[in-house]
């Protein structure tokens, strides 16, 4: 499927969050053009990784709204980068209580299949994943 471009996180951050009504109406109309047209966006993973961290650090969201509002772009005509690694984190981050950062790091061992991981990190001890040195 032919990409329609790249979305950045103002667009969602404005769109779910703090956005104008006329800002939330030109991201609805992107959305609608591109599924007129049988085409997707793409999300880098970095977009992800930065919309949490606004969502909560900058907005002071609770962990849970967090994953909703980030799991909900996802109902949107987008390909999301490293898909597999980001719903694994994002369960983590909320169901365990981790900094975003940490779950990332976690479900990249769980999803990929690679481990341990090494890390002076107390917050993993309670992980069969990770090795505290």
């Amino acid at each position: 499927m032919p990409y329609e471009g790249i979305l950045d996180t103002n667009l969602f951050i404005r769109y779910l969050h703090d956005g104008t009504p006329e800002e939330k109406e030109k991201f609805r109309n992107l959305i609608k053009k591109a599924k007129k047209k049988g085409t997707t966006f793409y999300i880098p993973f970095i977009v992800v990784v930065e919309m949490v961290y606004v969502l909560e650090r900058v907005y002071g969201l609770p962990k849970a709204r967090v994953r909703e509002m980030v799991e909900s772009i996802l109902t949107l005509p987008v390909e999301v980068e490293n898909l597999d690694v980001v719903f694994t984190a994002l369960a983590l981050y909320e169901e365990e209580n981790l900094k975003f950062g940490d779950a990332l790091v976690l479900a990249y061992a769980r999803v990929r299949g690679i481990k341990p991981v090494y890390t002076f990190d107390r917050d993993f001890r309670r992980f069969e994943e990770a090795k505290i040195l």
